[in-house]
């Protein structure tokens, strides 16, 4: 198996805002009994492989896959143009003999639209050296400034964003044995804080947790012992803090993670084609602010409304045709007219 790992990150710390549009997709899958060499302590320190605040992706072991005897890898892409998007799976033994986990993540990644998806299934018992993750990381970053007339550069106003959130999960348990899977939307402007516009947890056969913004979730979701399906239109609800006219850094993460426990048991997530912006409030000393324009450094179309379809190039040469014939329809009455002069 090729393992494409191209930036594994364990527990960074909080960092400014980035000055660049970047786009990143990243799936990761880590299955097996981590039996380090040499020190008693070897493969027994494990953490988080995207840091800088997420703290998401599967967890592994400071040595890596290799050095610790674990199946798995993680493909991790990043980049200023996308869509961009990430895939993996593997299978690995478990602490029982003959038993095994296997898991599947995939990503995908453009500026204000993400999506994610994760499953895993787990057929033996496990012990604490045991690795059964799967784990999708979805994210972007872009700058914004918000201009409307009337409003000086400088002013000081704040801001939210919408997003449509859809999507399923399940956990098939095995009691009493406990396993979890996690969705998550998080926000980050100028890098002061990560806020949770969406979070849907499902632990065992429970009936989900869910949340949007700081609020209950609105919307069409459905919940049942150990599933969730539907969708919600989410606004953050941070009340950012912005200044009109300066631009200011928006960084968006769409992560999930399922832990299948042991004996049978199995978990999924999908929620892939899911995390548009469908629309931004800006608010200035006077209140709310309607019909202001909004430039991303990306190149991204977005604005009040959210994020505008931009045609396909199949599209495009429609429309252009289109141009074409009315004006050489226009040409050919001007032409009709001069000879009848």
């Amino acid at each position: 198996m090729v393992i494409r790992l191209t930036a594994v990150m364990f527990g960074l710390a909080l960092m400014g805002p980035a000055s660049a549009a970047n786009l990143r997709a990243y799936a990761g899958v880590v299955a097996g009994n981590a039996q380090g060499t040499g020190s008693i302590f070897a493969c027994a320190t494990s953490g988080p492989t995207i840091g800088n605040g997420w703290f998401a992706g599967i967890s592994l072991p400071t040595e890596g896959f290799t050095a610790c005897n674990l199946n798995g890898g993680i493909d991790d892409q990043q980049g200023p143009s996308g869509p961009l998007t990430a895939s993996q799976s593997a299978t690995g033994p478990m602490a029982t003999p003959g038993s095994s986990f296997t898991g599947s993540a995939q990503a995908r990644s453009d500026y204000w639209s993400l999506g994610v998806a994760a499953n895993g299934t787990a057929t033996g018992g496990t012990s604490s050296s045991t690795y059964h993750q799967a784990a999708a990381f979805a994210s972007f970053t872009d700058t914004l400034t918000y201009q409307k007339a009337g409003i000086a550069t400088g002013t000081a106003g704040w801001t939210n964003f919408a997003f449509l959130v859809e999507g399923l999960m399940s956990s098939a348990a095995n009691p009493p044995y406990t396993q979890q899977a996690d969705v998550q939307l998080s926000i980050r402007v100028n890098g002061k804080y990560i806020w949770d516009s969406f979070r849907a947890t499902v632990v065992n056969e429970n009936l989900p947790y869910v949340r949007g913004g700081s609020t209950g979730l609105p919307g069409s979701f459905m919940s049942g012992p150990g599933s969730l399906s539907g969708s919600a239109l989410v606004n953050s609800t941070a009340n950012f803090e912005i200044q009109w006219g300066v631009p200011f850094t928006v960084e968006v993460a769409l992560l999930t993670s399922v832990y299948p426990c042991c004996h049978g048991s199995s978990s999924s997530t999908d929620f892939l084609n899911t995390a548009v912006l469908k629309g931004i409030d800006a608010y200035g000393p006077g209140g709310q602010v309607t019909d202001f324009e909004v430039t991303a450094g990306s190149g991204a179309h977005i604005g009040p409304q959210g994020l505008a379809a931009v045609p396909e190039p199949g599209s495009w040469a429609l429309v252009l045709g289109g141009l074409l014939v009315t004006g050489w329809g226009v040409r050919r009455r001007q032409m009709a007219l001069q000879a009848a002069r």
